[in-house]
C-alpha cells in the first residue's frame, strides 16, 4: 500500500471531497474498520429520499417502482403488476429491502457461528432462537440444523458491544459448544443480487441458476412462474432510471423528481454504498438454504482467497457469497436445496485443493433480514427496529438482566 493510494477515494464520498482530507498527511491513512468515520455518509440525507419514500409506500403503491421498464420486459400489462405485486406483498411473499456498505458508513459487519452441545433439548434451541428474535441489535439471523444451529450477523461500531451485550449473555450457557465470529472481508452477493464487493462490472447483477424458477414453482403453491418473473425483473440490474419511477414518487412526496434521481443515482451508481432490492420470503416458499462454511488452509495467501470467491461467484444458483477475515472460516456460500444440484455444487467446492475443511448446515428460519423482521406471526413483518448504543460500555460484570439462560433460576 502506498501513500498516494491511503488517500480517501472520491468515489466514497458524499458530496465533497474534502471530508477527510485531513487524513492525507499520513502515510497509512487512519481508518479502523472503515472506509469513513461514523455518520459521514448519513442514511436519512436528502439524497436517499427517493429509496426512502419507496421503502414507506411501496405496500400500496407499487408503482412507485418504474412498471413502463417492467410492462416492456415482460410483456404484462402494468395493472396485472400491480396487483400481483400487492398480492405478493400482502402474502408476506417479498420486502423492499436495502443493504448498506457498512463499512462506508462506519460500521463493521461481523456474522457468528453457534453450535449447541449435542443432545440439546429443543426448548433450549428455541429459546435461544426467539432471544435473537428479539435483540434489537441484531440485525440478520438464521436457524439452522447441521454443522451449526445459528447464523447470526450484526453491523457494529464498538467490537465491544457485541461481545459484551449480544454474544456474552449465552456464550456460556451449559449448552453452547463454540461460538465463531466471522468478520466480513467483502460481502460479495445477498439475496442472489452482487453487492458492492463484486469485481468490476459485476455489481448488482442478479443470478438464479438455469431452470431454477421452474423447479420452484413446483415446490410450493403460492407463487406461479408470471409472479417469479416479476420478482426476478424486480431484482434485475438496470440504470436507477428504470427502477423508480421519479414521477409517482414527487407525487406521493412533493420533492423534486430530478433531485431524487440525481441523489440516489449518485448513491447506488457512482459511489456504490448501497443496494436496494426485493427479498423472497424462502421459508414460505417450501425453501431451505444449503449453508456452506469454507476453510482454507492457513498457507493459502489473501489474494488467492479472494480469487476463489471471485470464481464461486460464477455460480448462479449461489444465492449468498461472502468471504471472512481474521477468522476460522474464510467463504460461506448458500443454495436452496430444493431446487439446486446440491451434490453437484459440493462437489465443485471440494475441487479446489485449497480447501482444508467445508462445514454444512440447513437454514430452516430466518428472523431478520437486514433489521427488517420477518416473523410475522407476531405482527412484526417489516418492522426495522435496530439499536446501535455506540456510546454505552457493555463490558461490565452486573449482566443478569440481559442474560439468556437456561438452568434452575428460570422454572
Amino acid at each position: 500500500m502506498s501513500g498516494e493510494n491511503s488517500k480517501a477515494s472520491p468515489k466514497y464520498m458524499l458530496g465533497s471531497n474534502d471530508k477527510q482530507k485531513w487524513m492525507e498527511k499520513y502515510f497509512f491513512a487512519p481508518r479502523g474498520i472503515g472506509f469513513l468515520e461514523p455518520g459521514a455518509v448519513p442514511l436519512d440525507d436528502s439524497a436517499m429520499s427517493a429509496y426512502n419514500i419507496a421503502k414507506s409506500s411501496y405496500q400500496i403503491h407499487p408503482e412507485v417502482f418504474n412498471m413502463d421498464y417492467l410492462s416492456k420486459v415482460l410483456e404484462l400489462d402494468k395493472d396485472e403488476i400491480i396487483k400481483r405485486m400487492k398480492r405478493m406483498y400482502n402474502d408476506h411473499l417479498i420486502m423492499f429491502v436495502m443493504n448498506p456498505a457498512t463499512q462506508v458508513y462506519g460500521w463493521g459487519l461481523y456474522y457468528w457461528f453457534v453450535k449447541l452441545k449435542k443432545d440439546t433439548p429443543k426448548e433450549v434451541k428455541d429459546k435461544l432462537a426467539e432471544w435473537y428474535q428479539n435483540k434489537d441489535p441484531i440485525c440478520t439471523g438464521y436457524e439452522c440444523n447441521g454443522d451449526f444451529d445459528f447464523y447470526n450477523g450484526d453491523h457494529m461500531r464498538v467490537l465491544d458491544n457485541l461481545l459484551y451485550d449480544v454474544i456474552g449473555p449465552w456464550k456460556e450457557n451449559p449448552e453452547v459448544e463454540f461460538v465463531n465470529i466471522c468478520p466480513i472481508r467483502r460481502d460479495v452477493r445477498e439475496s442472489h443480487v452482487n453487492m458492492w464487493d463484486a469485481p468490476g462490472d459485476l455489481y448488482r447483477e442478479n443470478y438464479w441458476g438455469e431452470g431454477q424458477l421452474e423447479k420452484l414453482v413446483q415446490v410450493q403453491d403460492k407463487l406461479d412462474l408470471t409472479d417469479l418473473r416479476i420478482f426476478k425483473a424486480l431484482n434485475d440490474k438496470r440504470p436507477v432510471e428504470e427502477l423508480f419511477d421519479f414521477n409517482v414518487l414527487s407525487e406521493i412526496s412533493g420533492l423534486d423528481p430530478e433531485d431524487m434521481k440525481n441523489g440516489i443515482k449518485g448513491i447506488i451508481e457512482d459511489k456504490r454504498i448501497l443496494v436496494p432490492l426485493f427479498y423472497l420470503n424462502f421459508k414460505k416458499l417450501n425453501l431451505t438454504n444449503r449453508l456452506f462454511v469454507i476453510r482454507l488452509f492457513q498457507t493459502i495467501p489473501c489474494h488467492r482467497k479472494t480469487e476463489i470467491v471471485d470464481e464461486l461467484i460464477q455460480i448462479p444458483e449461489l444465492n449468498s457469497v461472502m468471504e471472512f477475515s481474521d477468522a476460522l472460516y474464510d467463504i460461506q456460500v448458500s443454495a436452496y436445496n430444493e431446487i439446486t444440484d446440491i451434490e453437484a455444487l459440493k462437489a465443485k467446492l471440494e475441487s479446489y485443493s485449497e480447501v482444508e475443511e467445508i462445514k454444512e448446515a440447513n437454514v430452516t428460519r430466518q428472523f431478520r433480514r437486514w433489521v427488517c423482521r420477518l416473523d410475522e406471526e407476531n405482527n412484526y413483518w417489516e418492522e426495522c427496529v435496530f439499536t446501535d448504543d455506540f456510546l454505552q460500555n457493555f463490558a461490565y460484570n452486573d449482566a443478569v438482566n440481559r442474560c439468556c439462560r437456561y438452568g434452575k433460576e428460570d422454572k
